[in-house]
């Protein structure tokens, strides 16, 4: 995969305490692309002002000014730390998911901060649909989790040294979902860690369900297309260290559990309903709403 950099890294921001996080992930991603970086935040006036029910008061209740000082204050600070990356802002008149929608056909990377209650899983109404409906990738940058750590616990890994996780299932979405995240970890100099999960029916009668993935042969379908994949990748990132992950789960759960370890999570998704090609599927869009680090949406055909 090869990044374009002449397209931006779009960064929307609103003015929460959470859009510095935003922002920060999203400037040092577009640097490790090369990308040049536009700051979007939308406004909209309020209703009554909208739709004309009332004249236009004086002074700015709807907060106009406000917002363009926000935003100046922003693309001040990302030039003065980021030297070396192009920055513009934009303040956009619309509705957020729409007018970000709009934004993202001009993109090669949405970013949006979670939103939500806090509570650093739940994302925000803004954050979902933006996820579903973007036209390019997006990732929906979690607030850092709280990571606990013990010298004499060698499971735990630093936040900068935590793998990049993808979930491959053999779609041509997943396929594109891996080497954006090969990209990913290429750059940050990390593991990159496959998870392929396969749900284990119960049987009515009989032993449960087919073997775990872990005592099958090489010969068995989900080996073989897994280590298909990451084969490719390693021909294409010769320097980069690729790890499978095949386990029988809920592949939702899978990859929820998988994120807890990662410092990034890729999904792709083929979109599912009457909106075709609109929609999130049911897999990332569990994953988006409960993983606990950032996760990037890889958006592809329905029809796969």
């Amino acid at each position: 995969m090869t990044v374009q950099t002449e397209a931006p890294v779009v960064i929307a921001i609103d003015g929460s305490t959470h859009s510095a996080r935003t922002i920060d992930w999203g400037v040092d991603e577009a640097a490790r692309r090369g990308a040049p970086v536009v700051l979007v935040q939308t406004y909209q006036d309020p209703a009554e002002r909208a739709w004309g029910w009332v004249p236009p008061p004086t002074g700015d209740p709807g907060g106009l000014a406000e917002a363009k000082a926000y935003l100046d204050t922003q693309e001040d600070l990302v030039r003065r730390r980021h030297p070396g990356v192009a920055v513009t802002a934009r303040l956009v008149h619309g509705a957020a998911v729409p007018s970000l929608r709009d934004e993202s056909a001009r993109a090669q990377l949405l970013v949006v901060g979670a939103g939500g209650r806090g509570d650093g899983h739940r994302i925000g109404s803004v954050a979902a649909h933006l996820a579903a409906h973007g036209r390019c990738p997006v990732a929906v940058v979690k607030p850092v989790p709280h990571l606990p750590w013990s010298e004499d616990d060698e499971d735990v890994l630093a936040p900068g040294a935590r793998p990049v996780v993808v979930g491959v299932d053999g779609s041509r979405a997943s396929v594109q979902a891996a080497y954006l995240a090969a990209e990913a970890a290429a750059a940050r100099g990390v593991v990159l860690e496959l998870v392929h999960a396969r749900p284990t029916p119960a049987l009515p009668y009989g032993p449960r369900g087919a073997p775990a993935l872990a005592e099958l042969d090489e010969t068995d379908p989900a080996h073989v297309a897994a280590r298909r994949v990451a084969e490719a990748l390693c021909d294409a990132y010769p320097r980069l260290g690729v790890r499978t992950t095949l386990v029988d789960d809920d592949p939702a759960h899978a990859l929820t559990e998988a994120s807890g370890r990662a410092q990034l999570l890729v999904v792709g998704s083929r979109g599912t309903g009457a909106f075709r090609g609109m929609l999130l599927g049911a897999v990332s869009g569990h994953v988006v709403r409960t993983a606990a680090c950032t996760v990037i949406v890889v958006h592809g055909s329905p029809d796969e």
